[in-house]
């Protein structure tokens, strides 16, 4: 098989997917969310910077729970829905368009990238982005994120698993996600997706897409993180459950960033 090669994701990557985002993935931030608030409370966390903010799931979320948040985020399209949201609830959450590697906000107890943000990014242009949220981050503050798991995608027919096959309702619209996804040994995790919207009686439209993300393992993330000047302090499962190797199927990571 010809080696898949893998590009850092370009401001553009979720257009077509941000009208739909919430719909497929705000119910799957839940459990993610509830690990996240108990992390940041545990460490008497008060300031965050979400660097991947999309639609806002993990920003209004802590807002709820009285953190002062700033939502950050490279793609105009999920950004303008966050904003609309902020409207709605009467939120005066601060939302930017800004990209992780290079976007200074000034200095937060704790910076996140949730839901496989990192991913999008190649491996020189993560460690980018690590050097770069060290600058946003008071000294011994956290950074948060989590990525999926190399080692368990590559054990077994694991891959298998990450198939999906959703169908949600968006305003009047049915839309219909089917994805499958294939690994190589370099972490390159591609998924190919057809999306199906019928609205009403309407003859159902069809789009192909497909996209690629570098996942690490445990190790390795480790190894990246020292070198951005970050200790790790704590991995787990995303549902907060003890990390194993080649049965978690994503890794959160918790880092705390080194004193000079």
């Amino acid at each position: 098989m010809k080696p898949l090669s893998h590009y850092s994701a370009k401001p553009s990557h979720y257009n077509k997917e941000a009208e739909a985002y919430d719909a497929f993935n705000e119910n799957h931030s839940r459990v993610i969310n509830l690990v996240l608030e108990g992390i940041l409370k545990n460490h008497k966390v008060k300031t965050v910077l979400d660097l991947t903010c999309g639609t806002g799931s993990q920003v209004f979320w802590l807002a709820k729970y009285g953190y002062e948040v700033v939502g950050s985020d490279i793609n105009a399209k999920m950004l303008k829905i966050a904003r609309k949201k902020a409207k709605e609830q009467k939120s005066d959450v601060k939302f930017i368009k800004g990209d992780m590697r290079t976007v200074r906000v000034g200095k937060f107890d704790a910076v996140i990238t949730i839901f496989n943000a990192v991913g999008h990014l190649t491996k020189s242009d993560f460690e980018r982005a690590m050097q770069n949220i060290h600058e946003n981050i008071h000294e011994d503050g956290l950074y948060i994120f989590d990525i999926n798991n190399l080692s368990y995608l590559l054990e077994g027919n694991n891959i298998t698993k990450l198939t999906i096959d959703w169908q949600e309702m968006v305003g009047d619209t049915k839309v219909r996600q089917i994805q499958y996804s294939t690994i190589d040994q370099e972490g390159i995790l591609a998924s190919f997706d057809t999306c199906y919207t019928q609205n009403g009686s309407d003859k159902p439209k069809t789009s192909k897409s497909s996209q690629t993300l570098q996942v690490y393992t445990a190790v390795q993330l480790q190894e990246m993180l020292q070198r951005a000047g970050f200790e790790v302090i704590h991995q787990c499962s995303v549902d907060g459950s003890e990390f194993i190797e080649r049965k978690s199927d994503r890794i959160l990571t918790v880092a705390k960033k080194v004193r000079k």
